[in-house]
């Protein structure tokens, strides 16, 4: 039985909805065997049905009867895309794992009309890989009917970079990757005795504001930078549908801070909350006030027993395994259980 796995192609370098798939497909295929189905990013809006079809037997020519695909949802070439390519595939009557990373519907409001559309999709699996449990419950609500599920609960952030064992300081310091655009309190930060260190390509604060712009950063240099400037990395959002979603997906932005070595602030809501709080790897705050409040009282030795506890969850990160183990899972899950 052969195994193959979409990965998208197409998108900006900087977008973690691409590097997220590739990233998957990589662990998949080089460390699995699975074979790679590249999918391009395009607009497909005037492209005529023979064509399309055309395009599909491109991107499967490698498939068998009898094959197994994951496909990483979404494609993001639209749901409609997406519906038309899986069908495309059933006269192979191939195995379906349906991959999901994101759900468009959830995270923008603009989009919520086209969730039966998802749901439609999803139902077409045979195996779901789902992020949480409160995203399995909220999609079996909505009428999703597929009996065989795997959670993901945690993202690998796979890095060649040998991050040295150097000490990270319990520095007041909160470090947080995102568009100031889109996480908008980045604008309103207030806190004198507490430092923001803000990884994107934008500045949109005032400089009055204690935050210090630290620019885009590519991903080695990233992991380096966070594990050098030590301090915690910042899960948030203050945009009230965003912050639903939260409650339900996966972050990756969570296993970034975690690869690079440094303790995380979440909030209770979070789904990874349980993790944090068993592994002691970071802080738990409902408000950047209480956060603020906790990271000014950490003392150097709570500070030094995180970053231990850290290091041995952020080896596996960096090396695949959840992935590697989500993966396997789900094939078990199809073809044994």
């Amino acid at each position: 039985m052969t195994v193959h796995i979409t990965n998208l192609y197409g998108f900006s370098y900087k977008s973690t909805a691409q590097i997220a798939q590739n990233q998957v497909a990589k662990i998949a295929c080089d460390q699995l065997g699975f074979k790679e189905l590249g999918i391009y990013h395009y607009d497909w809006s005037q492209e005529s049905s023979t064509h399309l079809q055309a395009r599909f037997d491109g991107i499967i020519a490698s498939v068998a009867m009898g094959d197994t695909v994951i496909f990483q949802s979404p494609s993001w070439n639209t749901i409609d895309w997406d519906i038309k390519f899986i069908d495309h595939l059933s006269i192979y009557q191939i195995n379906k794992v349906i991959f999901i990373h994101d759900v468009v519907p959830l995270m923008f409001p603009t989009n919520r009309y086209l969730l039966p559309k998802f749901i439609d999709y999803y139902n077409r699996a045979d195996v779901i890989i789902a992020p949480t449990k409160a995203m399995v419950s909220f999609l079996q609500k909505h009428g999703l009917k597929v009996d065989k599920i795997v959670l993901q609960e945690v993202w690998d952030h796979v890095s060649n970079v040998e991050l040295y064992p150097l000490k990270r300081e319990n520095k007041k310091i909160i470090n947080f990757a995102g568009d100031p655009e889109k996480f908008t309190f980045v604008n309103n930060w207030n806190y004198s005795d507490v430092s923001l260190h803000v990884f994107s390509d934008k500045k949109t604060w005032s400089d009055d504001k204690n935050a210090k712009p630290m620019g885009w950063q590519p991903d080695p240099i990233l992991l380096s930078d966070l594990r050098n400037s030590g301090g915690f990395g910042l899960l948030w959002s203050d945009n009230s549908y965003w912050s639903q979603y939260m409650t339900m997906n996966v972050s990756y932005k969570l296993s970034t801070y975690l690869a690079a070595g440094i303790p995380v602030i979440i909030n209770s809501q979070t789904p990874a909350r349980d993790l944090i709080v068993r592994k002691r790897l970071g802080i738990i705050a409902d408000s950047l006030d209480e956060a603020v409040i906790k990271v000014k009282k950490i003392t150097d030795t709570e500070y030094a027993n995180m970053i231990d506890n850290i290091d041995s969850v952020a080896r596996l990160i960096r090396e695949g395994y959840f992935t590697k183990k989500l993966l396997i899972d789900a094939i078990l899950k199809l073809q044994y259980e």
